[in-house]
């Protein structure tokens, strides 16, 4: 079938609908061209969905792989599809069909949230009161915005208790719990089983990179530091993965293909998994980076590589030093700091032990944090897209 009547509605044309043997096409009237292959349209029918839930109910093998449209047509709002089997008919909003187009004329690239940063962070970081984020959801919100924009944002006066990093965390969402709890407390003790435990310097690093899946956002709440030193550092993996790429492709591809041993263990735990250092999609985008030095286990790759490995991971840990990327912040009692752990790394400069340190943390997933994000913004009516 063919039309070539333009309908409008909300904004959106059909300028021409075409029948092939496996898929619908579509020319929108802005240019743009789609193509519906029938099994995709016939498993995301509407009548197929809970209309509650709105959880997929259709069963896939319930019919053919050659199942395809006998008839089709559209009008001011919707498609129409009658299909070779069953006698099934579907109805699909065009706003729907627009939205969810996956030919390549609708295959841009999502935004860009993260905005990566360098040394100049020091001196704009994000930082907001605690009783304002404890308040209002606005404000709450876009907070929320700042810290997926920055990957860091400090809040001030939390109060210095054991549920002051509680009442924030969980203004997001749940907490993650792992091997150290769902609350750890950072400060040095005898016969410690990590090296945050002790009153050295902290290289930077991702935390639990071991993990599956490291956590998501990191909470970090300072509340005592009398001690001399024990500055927090902080750098923007993203950024740095970018001048890695930019003047060192090679190292890019091998840190970003080549798997490598992750490890924790003490005396109840032995937690390994296996992963790339930089992890990127299939379109090339940065996801995560997994950077830890104390948590790599010994490295077992093929001999042919093993050598120019070793010199890309060294010209990873060059940058990640580099003075242009690092920034350092004296925390205080009542500061927190918020971090996204898979893409900002933190440490910290040894400090005296004889002067009190203590500070709590805890985690939440990214995929928690951004449900929270999405809600919030269809509760303000801000379209977010690449979320």
């Amino acid at each position: 079938m063919n039309s070539a009547v333009p309908l409008t509605y909300s904004g959106i044309t059909i300028q021409s609908l075409e029948q092939t043997g496996h898929a619908l096409k579509i020319v929108w009237a802005d240019g743009k061209k789609a193509t519906y292959h029938y099994l995709w349209l016939r498993d995301n029918c509407p009548s197929g969905f809970h209309p509650s839930t709105e959880e997929r109910l259709f069963n896939l093998t319930s019919v053919s792989p050659d199942i395809h449209a006998v008839a089709s047509s559209f009008d001011e709002e919707h498609l129409y599809v009658s299909w070779s089997e069953d006698a099934h008919k579907s109805v699909y909003r065009l706003q729907w069909l627009y939205d969810h187009a996956y030919s390549p004329d609708f295959k841009s690239a999502p935004e860009k949230w993260a905005e990566p940063w360098g040394v100049e962070m020091r001196d704009r970081i994000y930082e907001i009161q605690y009783e304002d984020l404890m308040r209002d959801d606005r404000v709450l919100f876009d907070w929320l915005k700042a810290v997926k924009r920055d990957g860091i944002s400090y809040v001030r006066n939390v109060p210095c208790n054991d549920e002051g990093i509680t009442d924030v965390a969980q203004r997001i969402a749940f907490l993650r719990e792992t091997n150290f709890g769902k609350i750890f407390n950072v400060r040095s003790v005898a016969n410690p089983i990590n090296n945050a435990y002790t009153s050295e310097g902290l290289p930077l690093h991702i935390d639990l990179i071991n993990q599956e899946i490291p956590p998501g956002f990191q909470f970090l709440h300072c509340l005592v530091n009398d001690s001399r030193g024990g500055e927090s550092t902080y750098a923007d993996g993203f950024r740095i993965i970018e001048e890695l790429k930019a003047t060192d492709p090679e190292a890019f591809k091998l840190l970003s293909t080549v798997t490598v041993p992750m490890r924790f263990h003490d005396s109840e735990t032995d937690i390994r998994s296996r992963h790339p250092i930089i992890n990127v999609d299939e379109n090339g985008h940065l996801v995560e980076l997994r950077y830890s030095p104390h948590l790599v286990d010994t490295f077992d790759m093929d001999e042919d590589i093993m050598e120019s490995f070793y010199l890309a991971f060294r010209r990873l840990m060059i940058l990640i030093n580099d003075r242009r990327f690092v920034i350092s912040i004296k925390m205080k009692s009542g500061d927190l700091c918020i971090f996204d752990n898979r893409r900002v790394m933190h440490g910290r400069k040894a400090f005296d032990a004889t002067g009190a340190r203590h500070l709590r943390g805890c985690y939440v997933d990214r995929s928690d944090f951004d449900s929270r994000l999405r809600v919030l913004s269809k509760r303000y009516g801000e379209i977010i897209s690449g979320l």
